[in-house]
């Protein structure tokens, strides 16, 4: 736990010296995941107050045996166990000395919003310019751990289930195995719905597994990933049942190189554009640009999809070292097939890991 205190405690002062750089007196936090990066919470229902001075803690009864064995013991951190926390804010004057509040626009509802401002009418609020968000893309060490387990479930359980493939057997059959495999190896969940689409529905970027049977010549692509402590991993894989016709291997080959190449490329302080340009290229040179449709990566960690965006629509961010991001090219041919192959990658300094262990080369099962 000393680690864990240790790393929200050094996560808390650098949001108050982001807050006094703003001018903010005070941060409200409502983001539930954020919330459990700086106080260890995973309940549903939270509010965490940072200011220069103090925390304040907030909470429902329905978690008042949890926070004793999660919420860390943060110096100058209040706990508050109430069915309104807005009331019981005012309550205990939080805000008295406060004349701009810093909140999320993104995770705050309007509901909530207007709550706030009627409860403290004399506190302006403002933008929190995603500090906690910029904070958080920086990962601890334990939290990589957890990522790295959850790539290693994920990777042992792709080479488990790419021998139960075989024609005849539905795509709904090999989700629901993939899903018993990692249970079986140890992860809590899957990261989300596993998607694992084959024939023409591979070229469905999301698309989800039904009963439509795997016949010879299809591509599969199966996209998945389990939680481990908490903290999520992210994979998917491209293979084919029988011989890979040669228009599949050029496809497949070329989202290949863009995912190797882009790998190489990750490091700190790499322009996210430019990454995603690195493999966009690939497969714009290879005659393929309209049908690389998303962004190339994103973030990872409590959440699947966690900042930084890998995109070419990134407007100057760049990828923060001690990171855990996703490189996941894809290709898409309506009326034909799809490939797309995704890492899990931790950034460390002029390089990465690659914390996907799974085999990249072309399958032909």
């Amino acid at each position: 736990m000393n680690e864990l205190l240790q790393s929200a405690e050094q996560r808390i002062r650098r949001i108050r010296n982001e807050m006094l750089e703003s001018k903010m007196d005070a941060l409200l936090v409502n983001h539930l995941p954020s919330i459990r990066y700086l106080t260890g919470f995973s309940g549903s229902s939270a509010l965490f107050i940072v200011k220069q001075d103090a925390l304040y803690f907030f909470t429902n009864d329905l978690y008042e045996m949890q926070i004793q064995q999660e919420v860390y013991q943060l110096k100058g951190m209040r706990t508050f166990i109430s069915r309104s926390s807005i009331a019981e804010m005012a309550n205990q004057k939080v805000f008295a000395k406060v004349k701009q509040l810093g909140i999320s626009e993104g995770s705050m509802t309007h509901a909530m919003h207007k709550a706030l401002t009627s409860a403290f009418p004399k506190v302006k609020t403002i933008s929190d310019a995603g500090i906690v968000h910029k904070i958080i893309m920086q990962k601890m060490p334990h939290e990589v751990e957890h990522i790295r387990k959850a790539a290693k479930i994920a990777s042992k359980v792709f080479q488990s289930i790419i021998k139960e493939i075989k024609p005849g057997i539905t795509e709904a059959d090999v989700s629901a195995e993939i899903s018993y495999q990692g249970r079986k190896a140890g992860a809590e969940k899957e990261s989300f719905d596993i998607i694992v689409v084959s024939g023409e529905r591979s070229a469905m970027p999301h698309g989800r597994a039904t009963n439509k049977k795997i016949k010879k010549g299809d591509a599969i692509t199966m996209d998945f990933g389990f939680y481990v402590q908490g903290f999520a991993s992210d994979m998917t894989r491209t293979v084919f049942v029988g011989k890979a016709s040669e228009r599949q291997k050029l496809v497949y080959n070329t989202v290949l190189e863009a995912v190797l190449t882009a790998n190489a490329a990750a490091k700190a302080g790499i322009d996210c554009k430019k990454l995603d340009g690195i493999a966009r290229n690939i497969i714009e040179k290879a005659g393929f640009g309209e049908f690389f449709r998303h962004s190339l990566g994103h973030g990872l960690g409590i959440e699947v999809h966690e900042s930084p965006r890998i995109s070419r629509d990134a407007g100057g961010e760049k990828v923060p070292n001690g990171s855990v991001i996703t490189i996941e090219p894809g290709i898409y041919l309506p009326g034909e097939f799809g490939v797309r192959i995704e890492d899990d990658l931790h950034i460390a300094g002029k390089g990465a890991e690659v914390l996907t262990l799974a085999s990249k080369q072309l399958l032909e099962l």
